[in-house]
């Protein structure tokens, strides 16, 4: 028999296809299990319920976007090509996942769970976290102009979402670096001081 934490990622890698093709309210708890090719018994080992389930893989993905987005953001230390790294591994991660992050999301309102919402509530500030720390790095380099650092954040990730738009929704894009060059050039124009 599996390792208890092997056993908990195969639920886990298995449930987050089943939730991401068929949504929250069409996968069972048997579903899952019959997938694993374990007994529902065994999966009320690792999780108590579909929503505890459900739960774990929303943030075992969002702990793994957040590592992948914190490895990025560790560039050679120059402002722009760190920034290029982070809005390339940003719109990849929007580009890939597009479809199942819209079904997962639309699907965590059917938990009707105070830890479900406040995990939504801290993934969505903690997804700007890497955009600020950098940005933040810059802000006291004397890289950019004082202000409000979560507003330029959300400025730069709006560019980054505009970036990941473009084409048929059912096909994925993947962002070219020339794209990802001119939507930092075009940021940091707007808040990076000025020689005089």
């Amino acid at each position: 028999m599996p390792s208890d934490s092997s056993g908990r990622d195969a639920i886990l890698d298995t449930s987050t296809k089943l939730f991401s093709q068929q949504g929250y309210n069409g996968v069972s708890i048997r579903d899952i299990a019959q997938a694993c090719g374990m007994t529902n018994a065994a999966l009320y080992y690792h999780f108590k319920n579909k929503e505890e389930l459900f739960l774990a893989m929303l943030q075992r993905d969002h702990e793994q976007t957040l590592a992948s987005l914190r490895e990025a953001a560790n560039g050679p230390g120059d402002l722009r090509e760190d920034l290029k790294q982070l809005v390339a591994q940003y719109a990849a991660i929007t580009c890939e996942r597009r479809q199942s992050f819209q079904t997962l999301w639309r699907d965590l309102r059917n938990v009707e769970n105070v830890r479900g919402h406040k995990l939504f509530g801290e993934m969505q500030h903690e997804l700007m976290r890497p955009l600020v720390e950098r940005l933040t790095q810059g802000q006291a380099d004397g890289e950019i102009n004082p202000g409000e650092v979560r507003l330029y954040a959300r400025l730069l990730y709006g560019m980054i979402i505009a970036l990941t738009y473009e084409g048929k929704p059912d096909k994925p894009r993947k962002v070219p670096a020339h794209e990802v060059e001119v939507a930092v050039d075009v940021f940091l124009k707007g808040v990076e001081l000025q020689q005089r």
